[in-house]
């Protein structure tokens, strides 16, 4: 990380400093003691030697026992050498090369090695002490070769670190991004195998958690889906199963009264017209589960058409109690209609509209349980909304069952009559496909019976003509 390499840069830096330190102090000027360094000897030894007579290399021994090497030259001619490649080098840079005194021996200090010439006719003698310096990769070596050479050691030493803290730091981010994507990597085949159970299991604080954390919310909703679509399909099933159930019931009775009929078994004007009128409600009730289920059908390809219109709630409703009180009286219950005689304008599919009203009325007869059951209808207008209340005065539903009361298939008693379709688990859904095909909402409480309020926009607060 960015981190670790700097804190590697910055004791590198510190490193090298002190390093160059040290290889600095080794080379800093100062003159040893003299009789350490036995210049007297050597002067006296190279003034009394007979340079014409040669012999170098016996001189040469006699210096390198006191610690020094020897260097003759004729003129720019190399004559005899015993320096080895350091000394020559301060030879070289030290400019004393031709500018000894004739017959007399003088020292001169280089600041790393003290020398010690004379000029004897021709012959340039000189005599060069073994400088203390340190050796670096074999030889001892001039200042700025040892700090070049120090520095090229500390460069190469610090790419060297850098690569391998960048190794390190590299191996540790790659496992740590990886780790979240082989649990990511894992979880897909999971869910690829249908397996929507198992969490990701990735506990890291980083950037991946939001992405673990959004694929474990698509693991929920997968199996959420799931499970509804299974259960959609087995009530689909059982709808199918009880429609057929309800519909063998009435179609068994037509048959055995027309067979009836057939038989001369109605040999009577009287039970002629008994046996048809049954045969003729039977088939009537055959009808009402048909079409229930065609209209299920074309709510699930979305086939259902709207026609919508302007029209007054208000007035629409007072015209379904009108032509639906007598039927409701038939079957043991009445109408109350209330609300304001202001307009209540709307665009609605009056058939559709009608459907509503129709499956509340059912859903009321069958299960509201009360004698006589009285249904009140009240229209009003609730600012952008216009709004419709339809209450029983029964005994409501319990209220762990009231979010499920629009589901698809949902049935309370979970149980089925055989009358009219009756538990199919279609009317509440039904007439809340058609409210929200509307731009309108309905719910549903208990307040002294069962509660629906159903809303539509304001045809005037819409801005519609």
């Amino acid at each position: 990380m960015p981190g670790r390499e700097l804190r590697a840069l910055a004791a590198l830096l510190l490193i090298s400093s002190g390093v160059i330190r040290q290889v600095s102090s080794r080379y800093v000027s100062r003159m040893p003691p003299e009789e350490e360094l036995n210049t007297a000897q050597v002067q006296q030894l190279l003034e009394g030697w007979d340079a014409a007579a040669g012999g170098w290399p016996a001189l040469g021994r006699q210096l390198e026992e006191l610690g020094y090497q020897l260097h003759v030259a004729r003129g720019e001619t190399e004559v005899y050498s015993s320096l080895d490649a350091f000394q020559r080098d301060l030879l070289q840079h030290s400019g004393a090369y031709t500018s000894w005194p004739e017959g007399q021996a003088v020292d001169l200090w280089t600041g790393t090695a003290l020398m010690v010439g004379i000029q004897s006719g021709p012959y340039t003698i000189i005599s060069i002490g073994r400088p203390d310096v340190p050796e670096l990769f074999g030889r001892q070596r001039p200042p700025l070769e040892a700090m070049l050479v120090a520095l090229l050691v500390i460069g190469v030493a610090a790419i060297a670190v850098i690569a391998a803290l960048s190794m390190v730091s590299t191996h540790f981010q790659v496992h740590h991004i990886m780790r979240p994507v082989n649990a990511l990597a894992e979880a897909a085949r999971r869910v690829e195998a249908g397996d929507y159970s198992r969490p990701v299991g990735y506990d890291g604080r980083d950037e991946f958690t939001a992405v673990c954390a959004a694929f474990e919310q698509m693991q929920r909703h997968l199996l959420e889906e799931r499970e509804k679509n299974a259960a959609y399909e087995r009530a689909r099933t059982d709808l199918v199963a009880g429609i057929s159930h309800d519909l063998r019931t009435p179609l068994t009775s037509v048959k055995g009264y027309l067979k009836g009929l057939r038989d001369g078994v109605a040999n009577t004007p009287e039970k002629r017209e008994q046996y048809l009128g049954i045969a003729y409600r039977k088939a009537c009730d055959m009808d009402v589960l048909l079409q229930k289920l065609f209209y299920f059908s074309r709510l699930e390809t979305g086939s259902l058409p709207l026609l919508l219109e302007r029209a007054d709630l208000g007035r629409f409703v007072r015209d379904f109690v009108r032509d639906a009180a007598g039927e409701l009286e038939q079957r043991g219950g009445r109408f109350v209609l209330r609300g304001s005689p202001a307009p209540h304008p709307v665009r609605m599919d009056a058939e559709q509209m009608v459907r509503v009203l129709n499956n509340l009325t059912d859903n009321a007869v069958r299960y509201a349980g009360a004698e006589p059951l009285v249904l009140t209808l009240t229209v009003w207008r609730d600012r952008a909304w216009e709004k419709l209340r339809f209450a029983d005065n029964g005994r409501g539903v319990p209220e762990e069952q009231l979010p499920h009361l629009f589901e698809q298939f949902w049935r309370g008693d979970q149980s089925r009559s055989g009358k009219n379709g009756e538990g199919s688990g279609l009317g509440l859904y039904i007439v809340q496909y058609i409210l929200e095909a509307h731009g309108g909402t309905v719910t549903a409480w208990n307040d002294g019976g069962l509660v629906f309020e159903l809303a539509l926009p304001c045809e005037e607060e819409s801005g519609h003509a």
